[in-house]
């Protein structure tokens, strides 16, 4: 840590210590003021497609139902709608209440787990994100939802006194409980609340607003947490307009939120998280705020031109059903959900709300699933048009080739750094991996995420090179996890050239098996502009052979069968064969699935989920540079 963080961090915690006196419940916050809404939202809603309005009800009667399904895992059924106070601490996994539910918020330790549980589930339900469907079906219906939907307000305030649990441990958590709250009560209107729910949801803006003001996300955790932060204050302070220097509160908040999209977001449109789904998450959480401020059409040039170039960039990585590599953590994170269930095209239908923001329909994405924050913020229209080429963004560190020559493919290649700032909280061990899509099927993969704090085993090993589509040597990762969100050694990767005529070639290298090894990584990628990558990997400086594996992680839809010699694998997609990896080189082929010993064959398409898919591996030694082929065959495009 630097000195600054450290002094930070005395700091924060006495303030935490000093905070223990705020024990008075919720007669202890004092609201003053009116309860406001964010204008304009109810009016939008109204406007909902028919698609949209459908899928609205449905989730709406999941909620009137006692239906909750998050992160994969389903709540007991509570026996009255709303629920007793009870429920917002029930821990689906067990059905029992989540243990230290009435400590002190930070005396919670959580970090890998509390009894070996995910807090990440009891977190997520307690975002309220449910409370927006339901209000929006209110309103299109013109049903009086506004007793339900004020009881469960009063059912969560009464379950979660201020400052007392898990629910007040993560900033993050009570800024995206902010927005959800606001969102749904711009909806189905304040005036439609009684005085006693009316009061109690401005004590709930106030000692949101005022946790969050007080206990920032800095320093080294001043990653989407700290931009979801910034956006729940000013939607909190918008709301509750008589909190002390709420002026002052939003309009600081608005130019930290600047300053924050500046640095998290690259100039030439990567996510310094590395993480797809997480920047889009933050573009989100910006877009929120610009919409409660009403500077959505005002915004400078320079912020137009970063959110453009992120939208620029989001559209080269996705294939033509407009999905992304899930590349680094992502944990189905949205700040305004239609459905329980994950968006696997979250990150393009950030990419129209972008689009209709700054007011480029040449960035709109080539598909998306309805949601309501497409009428929240207003969205742009899809577009077939897509990129063709090959592109490098060496500020964020990725390189993409995507061809229409006979089939789509896109293939990313990253060459980039582990994630963002010190602890690089997001990030996993895939320096110089490839995702490749086919036809709008993914094929090769990333693993994806699994969970976060209830198993250090499987967080560690979710974030491992050996399951990303890489090289790892003698079993050793490229980088070594220390701690759920922190690493103890970090690869340093860099573009060592980029070429696209007369056919795409990207090289690139990373030092993180030099200190144990003394060699460097190096991976070329080529293009034959046709049907066929060709991936050479070379150990720098070697002085010995070493036993290197080269992995490859298959969708589940794909399976795979090793030829007789060892030396490729066929790739078949709904029995046909239409992808071969071959190797040129000294190393041979095996498939692995679902390995629970080693932890190989594994994939997590949804946090809390995991499946077993096909692993390929190239494994032997490495005494001369290793050459392998990806081929899409004819017989694949002729089908197609």
């Amino acid at each position: 840590m630097s000195a600054a963080e450290i002094a930070h961090r005395v700091l924060e915690t006495a303030s935490r210590q000093a905070a223990r006196r705020h024990d008075g419940g919720w007669d202890g916050v004092e609201p003053r003021g009116p309860l406001t809404m964010i204008r304009g939202i109810r009016s939008r809603i109204i406007t909902s497609s028919p698609d949209l309005s459908a899928l609205i009800a449905r989730e709406a009667d999941h909620v009137r139902a006692g239906n909750f399904c998050l992160l994969g895992a389903r709540w007991p059924k509570p026996p009255l709608i709303p629920p007793d106070p009870s429920f917002w601490r029930i821990d689906p996994e067990t059905g029992e209440s989540f243990p230290q539910w009435d400590a002190y918020a930070f005396d919670i330790s959580f970090r890998h787990g509390i009894n070996t549980r995910e807090i990440k589930r009891v977190w997520e339900i307690n975002r309220l994100q449910f409370l927006v469907p339901l209000a929006a079906d209110a309103v299109l219906k013109n049903r009086n939802d506004s007793v339900l939907l004020a009881g469960m307000i009063r059912s969560w305030v009464a379950g979660n006194p201020p400052f007392r649990g898990p629910s007040w441990v993560s900033g993050i958590e009570l800024a995206l409980r902010i927005i959800s709250v606001a969102v749904a009560l711009s909806i189905i209107g304040v005036d439609s609340l009684d005085s006693v729910t009316r009061k109690a949801a401005l004590r709930f803006f106030f000692a949101h607003v005022d946790w969050i003001r007080r206990f920032p996300s800095l320093n080294s955790s001043a990653n989407n947490h700290r931009i979801a932060e910034l956006a729940g204050l000013i939607v909190g302070a918008t709301m509750a307009p008589g909190f002390p220097g709420a002026v002052e509160l939003r309009e600081d908040s608005w130019r930290a939120l600047l300053a924050e999209i500046d640095r998290q977001i690259h100039p030439d449109g990567v996510g310094a998280e590395q993480s797809p789904g997480y920047s889009a998450f933050s573009i989100e959480l910006f877009l929120v705020a610009a919409m409660a401020l009403e500077r959505e059409g005002s915004l400078s040039a320079a912020t137009v031109a970063r959110l453009s170039a992120w939208s620029e960039h989001s559209l080269w990585l996705m294939d033509s059903d407009a999905k992304v590599p899930a590349i680094g953590d992502f944990d189905d994170c949205r700040a305004i959900a239609t459905t329980q269930a994950p968006e696997p095209r979250y990150v393009a239908s950030i990419v129209a709300a972008v689009s209709g923001c700054v007011g480029r329909p040449d960035l709109a994405p080539p598909a998306k699933d309805p949601a309501i924050r497409d009428v929240v913020l207003g969205s742009a229209n899809v577009s077939p048009a897509q990129p063709v080429g090959m592109r490098s963004f060496p500020s964020g560190g990725v390189s993409v080739i995507r061809s229409w020559h006979k089939d789509p493919v896109v293939l990313t290649f990253d060459h980039g750094p582990i994630g963002y700032r010190s602890i690089a909280a997001h990030g996993h061990a895939d320096a110089l991996s490839i995702w490749l899509s086919v036809g709008g099927q993914p094929v090769i993969v990333d693993a994806g995420t699994y969970l976060y704090h209830s198993n250090r085993n499987l967080r560690d090993l979710f974030r491992d090179t050996t399951v990303h589509n890489t090289l790892s040597l003698d079993g050793t990762g490229s980088s070594r996890p220390s701690g759920p969100f922190n690493w103890a050694t970090k690869a340093n990767a860099r573009l060592v050239s980029s070429d696209n005529a007369p056919t795409a070639r990207v090289v690139a290298e990373h030092d993180g098996y030099v200190a144990q090894y003394g060699v460097r990584h190096r991976r070329t990628v080529e293009f034959d502009d046709a049907s066929q990558f060709t991936i050479v990997d070379e150990l720098l400086e070697a002085l010995t052979d070493r036993n290197v594996t080269v992995s490859f992680l298959l969708d589940p839809a794909c399976r795979s069968s090793v030829e007789p010699d060892g030396s490729g694998i066929l790739i078949t997609h709904n029995n046909l064969q239409f992808i071969r990896i071959a190797s040129a080189g000294p190393l041979r082929a095996r498939v692995v699935r679902g390995d629970e010993a080693t932890g190989l064959g594994w994939l997590s398409p949804s946090f809390g989920v995991r499946i077993p898919t096909d692993q390929i591996l190239f494994e032997g030694q490495l005494y001369k540079p290793s050459t392998i082929t990806i081929s899409v065959l004819e017989t694949w495009t002729h089908k197609r």
